[in-house]
């Protein structure tokens, strides 16, 4: 995998969180079904957190600003990978391209570092002498429904959806947010994939990014997709999936459950299927957001398998929810 944004962004780990669904480990096959219905409204949460309630102050969404970059000395520098890190952040972290981190080291899929290997971070690629970096174009992506959550812990999420409003299936896309104080200067910075890898022509996938040491407040913030490459043509990416029967309930003050069906319509099997469930309040906003994984190992053309996905919504009222799946074909 590839990246060529620029300044100082990559690859990196999506946030995806397992989950025992219906039919560990079996093969699924085809079985009568009733006619699908359209799904209703969709509901979605992260683990690994439990949000307080927002503060009541919103921070604005900030104009564009040219954000500080640190000074690096341009010999190269040995980095040992520690835990959370991924090859995005670190090039964050040195003002680096992801790929020329990728390049220096022979990395071929970036998204599996191990703790305490050791990367080159090369020079930088430009000297003073330089001309600039032209800006890049714009991609043809919409961000919407942005929601900050603090955690109990310290830790910060910035949720929201990216919107894919053209005619070509989007992969590799990340999402950069920026917190900035109220004179437009940089606080803290993250950035990720978005929760599924493949945005098809005119679908919305969530993205979630976590800032584990934010600032005690910011009044702007600037969320931009930063990367997002048409997928190729040969590939294994399956999407002839829909979801029916599609249901939330609330468990208690906190707990949300949307379970349903899930059928694969398509002439192919399918296998390493991906839920994505997302909730949004009434101002459309994002609440939450979960991925999970069908354990089932294949499910076969015309099959169908249930599932059920709990949701944590600690802070507001689920209005409506989406749910979007995405697998492989077998090799």
């Amino acid at each position: 995998m590839k990246e060529g944004f620029a300044p100082i962004v990559g690859l990196v780990i999506g946030l995806v969180v397992g989950c025992v669904l219906a039919g560990c480990g079996r093969v699924i096959t085809p079985t009568p079904v009733t006619t699908a219905t359209s799904i209703a409204s969709p509901i979605a949460e992260t683990n690994r957190h439990t949000p307080t309630p927002r503060a009541t102050s919103t921070p604005r969404i900030a104009t564009p600003v040219n954000t500080p970059t640190p000074t690096i000395t341009p010999t190269p520098v040995i980095y040992t990978i520690q835990p959370g890190d991924s090859l995005l952040k670190v090039a964050i972290q040195f003002d680096r391209t992801t790929e020329a981190i990728q390049e220096a080291n022979g990395i071929l899929d970036p998204r599996y570092l191990q703790i305490g290997q050791r990367v080159i971070i090369p020079p930088p690629e430009q000297g003073p002498e330089d001309p600039p970096t032209p800006t890049p174009t714009p991609l043809p992506l919409e961000v919407t429904s942005i929601n900050f959550q603090k955690t109990r812990q310290g830790t910060l999420w910035c949720f929201g959806v990216v919107h894919n409003p053209g005619d070509n299936l989007l992969t590799e896309i990340v999402i950069e947010a920026a917190l900035l104080d109220e004179a437009g200067g940089l606080l803290a910075r993250e950035a990720a994939f978005t929760q599924l890898d493949v945005a098809l022509p005119d679908q919305s996938v969530p993205f979630a990014l976590l800032f584990d040491a934010p600032p005690s407040s910011f009044a702007q913030y600037r969320i931009i997709p930063v990367s997002g490459v048409p997928l190729a043509e040969d590939t294994r990416y399956y999407f002839d999936l829909e979801t029916f029967d599609v249901r939330g309930k609330k468990q208690d003050s906190s707990a949300y459950e949307v379970t349903g069906q899930l059928r694969n319509f398509g002439a192919a099997d399918v296998e390493s299927v991906r839920l994505v469930v997302i909730a949004f309040d009434d101002e459309d906003r994002v609440l939450a957001q979960r991925q999970v994984e069908l354990v089932v190992t294949l499910l076969k053309a015309g099959a169908t398998t249930p599932f059920a996905v709990d949701l944590i919504v600690p802070d507001g009222t689920v209005a409506r929810y989406e749910v979007v799946a995405q697998g492989l074909q077998p090799q």
